[in-house]
């Protein structure tokens, strides 16, 4: 997976017409990935990545739609 558990993130872009633009620009943490909700995700390098937020709310994203801000 390209981003760390635990790795802090912004939401910068929406992928596709699934995703829910109330994230856009919010800040949240890596909590899991997920190969297996029929996305069209791949292991080990393409992953939903779940990320929490400071509501607690999960919701999970393509790595193309997060900026690490953390560094590489």
């Amino acid at each position: 997976a390209p981003y760390g558990i635990g790795r802090t993130v912004r939401i910068v872009f929406a992928r596709d017409e699934t995703f829910d633009k109330r994230f856009m620009g919010k800040i949240g943490e890596i909590v899991h990935y997920c190969y297996s909700c029929g996305c069209g995700q791949s292991f080990p390098d393409d992953p939903m990545i779940g990320v929490q937020f400071k509501s607690g709310k999960i919701e999970e994203f393509w790595s193309d739609e997060m900026k690490d801000l953390e560094g590489t």
